[in-house]
């Protein structure tokens, strides 16, 4: 899956490892897990909600959460 970024225009690409792949505007690439933490690269820092979207994390419901407290 690919998306980009409405603002930014950098694309998230997922990779088949699970990690998110971004590249912005000037060619600067980053690798980052689902949660948004970076891996590799010298993109340092890239949109969480946006690699939520593309990773396809499952995060927990708002019923689940209410159920759990």
């Amino acid at each position: 899956m690919k998306l980009k970024h409405p603002i930014t225009s950098a694309e998230y690409e997922l990779l088949e490892d699970g990690t998110v792949r971004v590249v912005d505007v000037e060619g600067r690439e980053g690798r980052f897990d689902a949660t948004g933490r970076h891996l590799d690269g010298e993109l340092r820092s890239a949109d969480p909600h946006i690699i939520d979207w593309v990773s396809m994390r499952k995060l927990p419901s708002r019923r689940r959460l209410k159920a759990e407290d």
